[in-house]
């Protein structure tokens, strides 16, 4: 978190500055989740400030989206401060990290305008020496005088430095880093299924944004620019020497909102995205297929965005050239496809992708229930249990006019 950040208050009777200070940037998940509030007096002739007896923050990991947790204040820590100008006092909030936290965690203080924190959390052994380490490293005698015991009254008036890490040489995360950039497109997973062929099924899929806004909400056309790749395969497990019976190769490029800000009673929240796709097998001769497309997609979520609620994904697209060997592939895929989506992001999720070909009777559904590994057997897990069901025509790009039906089960990195 920013170090002297200023501009929020709980004050009731003048201003006082508020700021977080920076935490360890690593931590054992055996000593206590702590977060120091830093008042200042901003007014010449003194300042007076209502102590909160909770801190609300939120924290998440790449696997768990944010979840709210209540701090408890400092033992002894006053209700009520009197600052005289250019005084500092510093309040310690203190909370007991979840069990599913680890990795690299990202700790936000909602109700301050401040940035948010990344800390790497270790989980070590269980074991008498292991605890040991781990309470030494942040017992009261270790801290500086504003970060002194629970037990005893914050009463300094300077801003201590954060408590030294536990692993100094811990790896941390890196923010900025190229990696960063890349993110879920469609949904990764490995599958295998069987309907008289043994015919498993992979998928994999990132997007990449191309250039990072200097204003994180910008809705401008070049800072929302992504180029996506996916690559689906058959794979006929059950024929001699498994060759691979298809495979699309899919990139894209397009603008993406996860949230456009429009507002309504009706729906929760809506993010568009609209650009370029070329689908592809990569093959010559009577076995080529291809296309290219302009799509748009409008995206509505509805409901808890934080429990279940139902996402609805119309993509509308236009054939912008049509290889001759599929001449006739909207009469199977038609010009839109209906994505629906219901489950919650940290638990089970229920989806289906809906097309009617022009033909009479032509047409397809695609339905995948996730639901994660984290639940399922332990929070060290990550990716989720896939179960598909897939009816129609069009499954992939080769046999585009061919029925099949298939029920797979598998192994999902995203979803």
């Amino acid at each position: 978190m920013s170090l002297l950040i200023l501009g929020a208050s709980y004050s009731t009777y003048s201003v006082a500055g508020v700021s977080v200070l920076r935490p360890p940037r690593e931590a054992l998940s055996s000593t206590p989740l702590e977060v120091t509030i830093v008042y200042s007096g901003d007014e010449p002739n003194g300042t007076e400030v209502d102590v909160p007896p909770q801190l609300n923050i939120a924290i998440s990991n790449p696997d768990v989206i944010p979840r709210p947790l209540a701090l408890t204040r400092e033992n002894g820590a006053p209700d009520h401060l009197k600052l005289a100008a250019g005084e500092l006092k510093a309040i310690r909030y203190f909370g007991t990290w979840p069990e599913w936290a680890r990795g690299a965690m990202k700790i936000d203080v909602p109700e301050l305008d401040v940035s948010p924190s990344f800390v790497m959390l270790t989980r070590p052994p269980h074991s008498g020496k292991d605890t040991a380490v781990a309470s030494g490293a942040g017992k009261p005698a270790d801290m500086p005088n504003a970060t002194a015991s629970a037990a005893e009254p914050s009463s300094t008036s300077l801003i201590a430095s954060s408590p030294p890490p536990s692993r100094p040489n811990a790896p941390v995360p890196e923010l900025n880093s190229f990696l960063s950039r890349f993110s879920a497109y469609e949904p990764t997973y490995f599958a295998d299924g069987s309907n008289g062929e043994n015919l498993a099924k992979f998928q994999l899929s990132f997007k990449f944004r191309l250039v990072t806004p200097d204003d994180p909400r910008s809705r401008g056309f070049a800072d929302n620019m992504y180029f996506a790749y996916t690559q689906t395969s058959l794979w006929d497990l059950g024929e001699y020497s498994a060759p691979f019976r298809d495979t699309s190769y899919m990139p894209a490029l397009f603008y993406y909102l996860e949230d456009t800000g429009w507002k309504s009673k009706w729906w929760s929240r809506m993010g568009l995205m609209a650009g370029y796709e070329h689908e592809s097998n990569g093959r010559d001769g009577p076995e080529s297929r291809g296309i290219d497309i302009f799509f748009v997609k409008p995206i509505w979520d509805f409901g808890d965005l934080n429990g279940n609620h139902l996402t609805v994904e119309p993509k509308v697209y236009y054939y912008a050239h049509i290889a001759g060997e599929n001449h006739d592939i909207a009469d199977y895929r038609g010009y839109m496809d209906l994505k629906l989506i219901y489950g919650s992001t940290d638990s089970w999720q229920l989806a289906a992708t809906l097309r009617k070909g022009m033909k009479g009777g032509k047409g397809s559904i695609d339905t995948q229930f996730t639901y994660p590994l984290a639940k399922l057997i332990n929070s060290r897990w990550g990716g989720f249990l896939w179960l598909g069901f897939f009816s129609g025509y069009g499954e992939d790009i080769l046999d585009y006019n061919q029925h099949r039906w298939i029920a797979r089960i598998g192994y999902a990195i995203t979803r």
